[in-house]
């Protein structure tokens, strides 16, 4: 009985997320997309902050941010990352530190934030239940990744979109809950689909425009100053 119990549990977390595969368009879609330049701007504590994302999916991204009249970045690539925050004080270009780096390096993998391909990650999917976000009944899967960290996500039943994602990060040598939200789908010209609300730790980003599969210069992910 507890065996059968166990096939019918794993079985149901696949079917879900297979569902959630096709709803945001599919891996033959997303296997296609190469660039991504999103504009937007990010609302936190009554301060609005205009945003640029830059990917070369799988080699490197930039993001650009402006506020109080001052214009910052962070910069990562496949080995390094720099950041430059003139609204935090800094007078330089700082280099990430390895950790950084390493936590920043997993959003250039698009089809893994959107658990695509968690299975070729080695990451384990278990059907926990139900639950409900914003009033939206959903499917409740934990994910369990190769090293044992584990996260949980809760997948709209009616659409199978990716409501929120629940997990643990370390910050100053401390271990803290947190949660990000997804709202606002929106089907893309290439057939993929795409949040353009994005909620985490108190800051809403909302994107205005996303441009996929444009020419990117590389140049872009080169750590400069803009004397201007």
């Amino acid at each position: 009985m507890l065996f059968a119990a166990f096939s019918v549990t794993a079985q149901n977390a696949d079917e879900i997320l297979t569902q959630h595969e096709k709803a945001i368009g599919g891996t033959d879609n997303w296997d296609k997309i190469k660039t991504v330049k999103m504009v937007g701007s990010m609302s936190i504590q009554g301060m609005s902050i205009d945003l640029t994302e830059t990917m070369v999916l799988g080699k490197a991204m930039r993001t650009d941010m402006s506020v109080m009249g001052m214009t910052g970045f962070t910069i990562v690539t496949t080995t390094q990352g720099w950041m430059y925050m003139p609204f935090q004080g800094a007078s330089k270009i700082d280099t990430m530190t390895p950790k950084m780096v390493q936590d920043a390096q997993r959003q250039l993998d698009m089809k893994s934030t959107q658990l695509l391909d968690y299975k070729k990650n080695g990451t384990r999917a278990e059907y926990v239940g139900m639950d409900s976000v914003n009033a939206s009944t959903c499917y409740k899967i934990k994910f369990t990744d190769k090293d044992g960290n584990e996260s949980t996500s809760f997948f709209d039943k009616s659409t199978y979109y990716l409501l929120r994602t629940e997990g643990k990060v370390k910050a100053a040598g401390e271990e803290m809950e947190v949660a990000v939200l997804y709202d606002n789908y929106k089907k893309m010209d290439e057939g993929v689909v795409m949040p353009m609300s994005v909620t985490a730790q108190g800051a809403e980003i909302t994107f205005k425009s996303v441009e996929l599969n444009k020419p990117i210069d590389d140049k872009v992910f080169v750590p400069a100053i803009d004397k201007q």
